[in-house]
C-alpha cells in the first residue's frame, strides 16, 4: 500500500504538496526537495536539501537515498530489487535505463552508488545483476555507455553455460568517454580517463589514459573458468559463479 501510495502522490501531485504526502507515509524528504511527474514506485525515499526528481521517471526500486543537491533529470527507467545512493550533487542525467532481474535470477539487493558530484550522463545502459559504485568527481560521460555486471561463458560443446557476475568499481576523479563498455568484475583506479568506444574487460589500476587497442585473440576453456572463480552457494536457475574484484 505505501508503494501504491507514493506512486500516486509523486505522479499526480505538485511538488510541494507531494513532500508533505511522502513525508506522512513515512519517507524523508526535506522541505527544499523538488519532485516531478514520476513514477516513484519505492520503499523508502530520502532526499536531502535542494536534491531534485525531474519529469516522467519511472523508479520501481527498493530504496532512493539522494544527499544535499543530488538530481535525477528526466525520462529515467529505473526497475528491480535496486538501492539507488546519490551523494551530494551527485546526478543521474536523462534517458538511462538501470534494470536487475527479479529475486529468482538474482537474490537479494544490488546497489548503485554514485560519489560527491558524481556522474553519469545520458542515454546509457545499467545492468545491476551486482552492484556498482561510481566515485566522487566521476563522470561516465557522453552517449551510449553500457555497464555489464553479468556475462555468460559457453561450453564448446552443447547447451551447457555458466553465467559470471561481478561488482564494478570506478574510482575518483575519472572520466569515461562515449560509448564504453564494462565487463563484469572490473577496478577503476583513481585519476583515469578512457577514450570512447572501449570495452574494459579488466581492471585499471595505474592513473592515465585508456584508448582503444586491436582486437586480439585471447585462448577461453569454460573448465579452467570454473577452477578459477567462485560458485555462488546460492545458485539461481543457472549455474552462476562470481568474478572478484581486485583493487
Amino acid at each position: 500500500m505505501k508503494k501504491f501510495l507514493t506512486t500516486i502522490a509523486a505522479l499526480i501531485l505538485p511538488s510541494r504538496m507531494a513532500v508533505v504526502v511522502l513525508n506522512i507515509l513515512g519517507h524523508k524528504i526535506h522541505p527544499t526537495a523538488k519532485i516531478g511527474f514520476s513514477v516513484l514506485f519505492l520503499n523508502g525515499l530520502y532526499m536531502g536539501e535542494d536534491a531534485r526528481i525531474g519529469h516522467l521517471n519511472l523508479i520501481r526500486a527498493n530504496k532512493m537515498l539522494m544527499r544535499k543537491g543530488a538530481f535525477l533529470k528526466k525520462f529515467n527507467r529505473i526497475n528491480g530489487p535496486i538501492n539507488l545512493m546519490f551523494n551530494e550533487l551527485a546526478a543521474l542525467a536523462s534517458s538511462n535505463s538501470v534494470y536487475r532481474a527479479n529475486s529468482l535470477v538474482n537474490p537479494g539487493l544490488a546497489t548503485l552508488k554514485l560519489g560527491k558530484l558524481g556522474q553519469i550522463v545520458s542515454q546509457n545502459k545499467i545492468d545491476l545483476t551486482k552492484s556498482i559504485t561510481v566515485g566522487d568527481n566521476t563522470t561516465i560521460g557522453g552517449h551510449g555507455g553500457q555497464l555489464w555486471t553479468h556475462g555468460y561463458v559457453h561450453e564448446r560443446h552443447g547447451a551447457g553455460r555458466i553465467r559470471v557476475d561481478g561488482e564494478i568499481i570506478i574510482g575518483n576523479n575519472v572520466y569515461i568517454g562515449s560509448r564504453c563498455t564494462f565487463n563484469p568484475g572490473v577496478y577503476i583506479a583513481d585519476g583515469v580517463t578512457v577514450g570512447s568506444n572501449v570495452c574494459i574487460s579488466k581492471s585499471l589500476k595505474k592513473a592515465g589514459m585508456y584508448v582503444p587497442q586491436a582486437l586480439r585473440y585471447i585462448p577461453q576453456d569454460i573448465d579452467e573458468i570454473r577452477r578459477r572463480l567462485i560458485k555462488l552457494e546460492n545458485q539461481t536457475i543457472e549455474e552462476v559463479y562470481e568474478k572478484p574484484v581486485y583493487h
